[in-house]
């Protein structure tokens, strides 16, 4: 491997950058600022999230976790949250992940696939792991948890550079100011709460634990509070600022290490009605401030001693790093009506997509907001997730997650196996154990397998190095083994066919239909592509059977000059036509153009999908990403900018940057593809792609001289 051939991949990924940038540098920390969420009020969608990737906890307008179920009912759950702590019900009646499976009919064999999602063992195995839900804590007054009549005067601001709520508030009349705060990259929570109320001990800060989620909810599952005798807390060590609570349920055990700085004492609720033991109050003895911290920890992470200080401090530094290292983009000289709101979006996005998805474990959709699909991880949009990490910046971020990737590869070699395939198959939804969840779509998506790949080529972007072959070649060879040996060959035409049966990206249509949809055929060649690319990197002759099937897989699907969703699902556009699916779009925006896919067909697709819709698309949710994406490679950046700034009621982001699902806004309302996607959007129309016009800087912007965009630290897509 040549020098200048080593080195030309990171020509590519800081050209378009460089391109872009000032002569003098952005002020990221007033960009950051100047959305920065302030509440004056109660409001449940605006709860407000601090954490690290590894570790979140969820605040009300208390700092503290005092309204509970306001907040539950109307908006963003409050919840403490960790990535490695998981816990499993009882199984008594022993039901073995086995009796989930049932066979399959695919091209001449049988595969077994955990289908069975509605039988004893199906339901158990959905449900089981999930993650263990944290303690809680909140402000008591008299005795008794804060109630939402007993506030006034809120005035509230999470300073998105620094990582810090602060709350300032009346309690009774009596001022509570409140810091809350957690460390830059342990599980620890920090707060500082100072008021008369505390002076007098009328007001406490109460800590207490749930025995776990009630999952037969599967999407915001309430704490189960009312089973005191299935989990245990105990009182483990207690010494002058310090106390060990360690908890245990179901063979799931923690402890929580309580220090305080300020004089005070930790006793337990002794009363019926406040569940004992799982109760703790912790009040002050004299003066008029609590301040602890709280920190979690298991056999495999220790407790770090950290004080209120040191974690403030270590949250400042984290976020000045994330802020300072990574991209950053600047819409202040802009003058169309919607850059302040794009912009907006934007910097929320990127806070909260290190906060939930920057940690080791990519959880899942709802990231550690608050729990849903039982807090597993749904690798199919996992790629948006990480995907915006590499172009704003953050390919360290990237590398984490893909980090359980590289060690779940046995097992996913070994699922492949068992069905009758080379390589590795990916499961497209499981807990921190790696092991497939049951479910009736579950095991027939398939645009989860060719990820990694993807995602291992942007590191290589970055990071063009002996290394990162090293250390991902696996990785990438695996996945493309499942690639070529997944597509089926017809004998009699010698072309390579997916499904049936499948389920496709938006999963509308029965399994024994779904045959070569447009994005899992387009994104099978390009991740063959870049395998191949991968061993020529490695000084190793192109693999023959995946040259094969990249020269014969099936031709995209299309009728009358516009791609189908699926092959053989035809008549999508036409007169008296509503709506229409997206996903055949993901082939030319979220996959770089390749000779696999015609430009003007790419071109008559996205305008029909577009107009069929209504006048602005319809662009919601994820959608947004997705179709600002395509809108911009195709060189239509007025539409492009126009579905990033969709105002309908569907396209909200709330006060703190979280949006609802729309297909489910009372169960997925931290909806954080969509997060995602618009980062990737905006990334790429900011930073460029490989096929983006030369010398042109924020390539996916309008050129009127309304969209004045400064950009810097991006790196290009493909």
């Amino acid at each position: 491997m040549t020098f200048h051939r080593l080195l030309l991949p990171v020509l590519l990924a800081l050209a378009p950058a460089l391109q872009a940038q000032p002569h003098a540098p952005i002020d990221r920390a007033a960009v950051v600022a100047r959305h920065a969420v302030r509440n004056t009020g109660l409001n449940p969608e605006s709860a407000l999230t601090v954490g690290n990737g590894d570790f979140a906890v969820t605040v009300d307008v208390t700092g503290l976790q005092s309204l509970e179920r306001i907040y539950y009912d109307g908006g963003l759950p409050l919840e403490t949250r960790n990535t490695w702590s998981w816990h499993s019900f009882p199984n008594p009646k022993g039901l073995r992940f086995e009796d989930t499976l049932a066979p399959v009919p695919f091209h001449g064999r049988q595969i077994l696939y955990p289908i069975q999602q509605n039988t004893p063992a199906g339901r158990y195995y959905r449900e089981n792991p999930q993650p263990m839900p944290l303690g809680q804590f909140q402000f008591t007054l008299y005795g008794e948890v804060l109630r939402s009549e007993d506030i006034a005067g809120v005035n509230q601001t999470l300073d998105l550079w620094t990582g810090i709520v602060t709350s300032k508030l009346l309690v009774r009349g009596q001022p509570l100011e409140v810091t809350t705060a957690a460390h830059g990259s342990a599980a620890v929570l920090a707060v500082q709460a100072r008021s008369p109320l505390i002076a007098s001990g009328e007001l406490q800060v109460r800590v207490r634990f749930p025995y776990a989620y009630r999952t037969s909810i599967a999407h915001k599952p309430p704490f189960i509070w009312e089973q005191p005798e299935r989990h245990r807390s105990t009182l483990t060590q207690v010494a002058a600022g310090h106390a060990r609570i360690a908890r245990e349920a179901d063979g799931t055990r923690y402890d929580t290490e309580l220090r305080w700085s300020t004089p005070a004492e930790l006793v337990s609720a002794s009363t019926p009605q406040l569940a004992a033991p799982h109760d703790y109050r912790l009040r002050a003895t004299r003066g008029d401030t609590l301040a602890f911290t709280a920190a979690f920890a298991d056999a495999e992470h220790p407790a770090i001693d950290e004080t209120v200080d040191s974690t403030l401090a270590s949250s400042k530094q984290a976020w000045r790093d994330y802020w300072t290292k990574g991209g950053m983009v600047d819409l202040s000289a802009a003058t169309d009506p919607r850059a302040k709101e794009v912009e907006r979006r934007t910097i929320q996005s990127l806070y909260l997509m290190r906060v939930n998805y920057g940690g080791s474990f990519p959880p899942a959709e709802t990231g550690l907001q608050h729990l849903s699909w039982f807090g597993k991880h749904n690798s199919e949009v996992y790629v948006f997730h990480a995907a915006q990490f590499y172009q704003w910046g953050h390919v360290d971020l990237l590398e984490k997650g893909l980090a359980w990737y590289l060690g779940q590869l046995p097992k996913g070699i070994a699922q492949a196996k068992s069905e009758g395939f080379d390589g590795v198959r990916w499961p497209k939804m499981s807990g921190l154990d790696g092991r497939p969840t049951p479910g009736a779509i579950n095991p027939y998506i398939i645009w989860n397998q060719p990820n990694p790949i993807y995602l291992a080529e942007l590191v290589y972007r970055a990071k063009p190095t002996k290394e990162t072959l090293q250390r991902y070649g696996e990785l990438v060879a695996e996945s493309a083994k499942f690639l070529a040996s997944f597509a089926h060959r017809d004998p009699a035409t010698g072309v390579y066919h997916l499904g049936p049966p499948l389920k496709n990206v938006s999963e509308s249509t029965s399994v024994e239909l779904v045959r070569n949809p447009t994005f899992e055929v387009a994104f099978w060649y390009y991740g063959l592509q870049v395998a191949q690319q991968w061993r020529e990197r490695q000084g190793l002759a192109p693999d023959a059977k995946w040259a094969d099937v990249i020269k014969n897989l099936a031709p995209l699907p299309q009728q009358d000059g516009r791609y189908l969703e699926i092959e053989g699902i035809r008549n999508l556009f036409g007169p008296g036509k509503r709506g229409a699916p997206s996903s055949m779009l993901l082939a030319l925006g979220y996959l770089p153009a390749t000779d696999k896919i015609d430009i003007e067909t790419a071109r008559r697709t996205f305008h029909a999908v577009h107009e069929q819709r209504g006048v602005d698309g319809g662009w919601v949710s994820w959608q947004m990403g997705q179709g600002a994406l395509t809108a911009a490679r195709l060189g239509e950046p007025d539409r492009a900018v126009a579905i990033l700034g969709n105002t309908r009621a569907a396209a909200h982001f709330m006060p703190s940057g979280y949006s609802r699902r729309p297909r489910d806004p009372e169960g997925a309302v931290a909806y954080l593809p969509t997060n995602a996607a618009y980062l990737m959007a905006m990334g790429l129309m900011a930073g460029g792609w490989d096929a983006a016009p030369q010398g042109v800087a924020a390539p996916g912007f309008p050129k009127d001289g309304a969209w004045n965009v400064r950009a810097e630290g991006l790196l290009p897509l493909p």
